[in-house]
């Protein structure tokens, strides 16, 4: 086997790791958005509700602790929920991160193996 037959075997064969590559990270992305977009949201959500809040506080004409609370406490709830999903989705994106780049140094130690392995018994 020539080395351009050689190359060419690792030429195609790198694409299929890239193309695996592609694939574990695909839906990565989502885990990201989480990450960044659920503190975001909630954030979002309590101004919302702290203004809607006011606007009630300001229409009554009545500044009473009991009728602020639980429009704080609803406002609150949504910083809660960001953070519920920004969290765990920070955790999963960090273990999942770990896993694929050890999957493709796996990978690709495997196609250096394999390239050196078919020179050995093929080449010239």
């Amino acid at each position: 086997m020539s080395g351009a037959s050689l190359d060419a075997i690792k030429a195609a064969v790198d694409a299929d790791l890239i193309r695996e590559n592609k694939k574990l990270n695909s839906n990565v992305v989502l885990l990201t958005i989480a990450i960044s977009g659920g503190p975001f949201l909630g954030l979002l959500g309590t101004v919302i509700g702290v203004m809607i809040t006011f606007a009630e506080i300001a229409a009554a004409g009545d500044v009473n602790v009991n009728a602020i609370a639980p429009g704080i406490a609803a406002a609150l709830m949504a910083t809660v929920a960001g953070l519920a999903v920004a969290i765990p989705a920070l955790f999963g994106y960090n273990y999942l991160s770990s896993r694929i780049k050890n999957i493709n140094t796996d990978m690709q130690i495997f196609v250096d193996e394999y390239i050196t392995r078919v020179a050995e018994l093929y080449g010239k």
